[in-house]
């Protein structure tokens, strides 16, 4: 491995050790009912915005959704925005139509 992998590999494992400490501190500092309340909100909230498109650009429910997606943590790298940003011309599926249309030619 190269310095900027192992760099790397040590800021992920940072990063995933800070989340998992963090967490569970802050759930300990609710009330044990309401804690699963709002686990339950993050859940079906990042569950709704890795279902559901997101509005057009000027949409009346682009604010709404924008409020429903950071609730779910569906910030930064998440799932569904890595989706948004490639392009259809990138999905395995049309690599390879466009590979088996080549070897047909």
């Amino acid at each position: 491995m190269t310095d900027t992998t192992k760099n790397a590999f040590a800021v992920n494992a940072a990063k995933i050790g800070g989340i998992t400490t963090v967490v569970p501190l802050l759930f300990s500092a609710i009330p044990e009912p309401w804690s699963s309340v709002i686990s339950g909100v993050i859940i079906i909230c990042g569950g709704v915005t890795a279902a559901i498109q997101p509005p057009q650009a000027g949409s009346k429910w682009t604010i709404p959704y924008q409020v429903v997606s950071a609730i779910g943590l569906n910030i930064g790298w998440a799932v569904n925005h890595i989706g948004a940003r490639v392009d259809t011309s990138q999905s395995l599926a049309a690599q390879a139509s466009s590979t088996v249309q080549d070897k047909q030619s």
